[in-house]
């Protein structure tokens, strides 16, 4: 495992300050190229693998939904976008990058590989760009294409039953609430319904909701707001990454003990989660094999466009440290 002391050596800073971004600390002063050299670097030391150089063979589109900026509050689009850059690189493809869910209509491509969420207008603008197209964590039915994503219903069970386990039974949930790139559809957070329901089922109280928008600032927010309903939910499950270290740190400005007063389980287990305090227990998601199985799946549509939609849906597995 990487250490930060790995990540500040090769990023070229101090690891306190490896430390301060890696915990999205508001108070750093640091330029948006330092800290998008930190992030990356983080998540580069998770790959162990060296791709090959050699001549390009086709050029694939790479469409990511956030902006650049973006990207770097949220590191689980960041690493699936990372792996699907190597293993492109490994297939000999040649990568076109793109931001914030566009693509130059002009563009000569081959396939396009779409990360992350997209209206149906986005989905249209691709398949009349190319028909080779794979969407990565968004499910592609209405538009017959190839589709990667994790198995969010058993990640989310494996996540009520490590509560119960534990004999947590008040639960909350911090969900996120976004939209697509474009501004035309608001996007639910899937795991929400899914853990109430595995909640229910489990025949536990019913859990509280919050909500926030996949950022630290809002985990932050609305764990201060958590914090003056007293009391506190035994359990709480977080959503995402971002928004579990915003809540962790608003915790320890209030001096509530994490596990002790509330344990933590946060999903994504992205290379920030095992460097912050107290260390994330989460659900790990392998965005590796997310970047690797898109590339795969473009090369075989360019090999045989004739094939039929595949979805691939990835396990994935709970990582247990001392938030929980």
């Amino acid at each position: 495992m990487a250490t930060i002391a790995d990540i500040a050596a090769k990023a070229g800073v101090s690891s306190a300050t490896v430390s301060r971004v890696l915990n999205y600390d508001p108070t750093l002063s640091v330029t948006e190229a330092t800290r998008a050299r930190i992030l990356a670097t983080a998540e580069a030391l998770n790959y162990t693998k060296h791709a090959k150089k050699s001549k390009r063979r086709a050029r694939i589109a790479l469409v990511q939904w956030y902006t650049e900026d973006r990207e770097l509050t949220d590191l689980y689009y960041l690493a699936i976008r990372m792996a699907v850059e190597q293993a492109a690189q490994a297939a000999d493809l040649e990568l076109v990058r793109t931001f914030a869910g566009t693509i130059d209509p002009k563009q000569e491509v081959a396939g396009l590989i779409a990360i992350g969420k997209f209206s149906p207008a986005q989905c249209e603008s691709f398949k009349a760009l190319t028909p080779n197209v794979v969407l990565v964590d968004m499910l592609g039915d209405a538009w017959q294409m190839d589709a990667v994503i994790p198995d969010f219903k058993g990640a989310v069970q494996r996540v009520v039953d490590a509560f119960m386990s534990a004999n947590k039974q008040q639960l909350a949930i911090l969900s996120g609430q976004e939209q697509t790139s474009d501004e035309q559809v608001q996007l639910p957070d899937v795991r929400e319904p899914a853990f109430i329901n595995a909640v229910k089922r489990a025949g536990l109280p019913e859990p509280a909701i919050y909500r926030g928008d996949f950022t630290p600032d809002s985990g932050y927010q609305v764990m201060k707001q958590l914090i003056a309903r007293q009391p506190l939910p035994a359990g709480l499950f977080v959503t995402n990454d971002a928004m579990a270290i915003g809540a962790l740190r608003a915790l320890q400005e209030a001096q509530i003990e994490v596990p002790g007063q509330i344990a933590v389980i946060s999903f994504d287990d992205t290379a920030i989660a095992k460097h912050v305090y107290p260390a994330l227990t989460a659900i790990h998601v392998d965005t590796e094999a997310m970047g690797q199985w898109a590339v795969r799946l473009i090369d075989d549509r360019l090999n045989d466009p004739d094939l039929a939609p595949v979805r691939i849906t990835l396990g994935t597995k709970l990582v247990k440290r001392e938030s929980f």
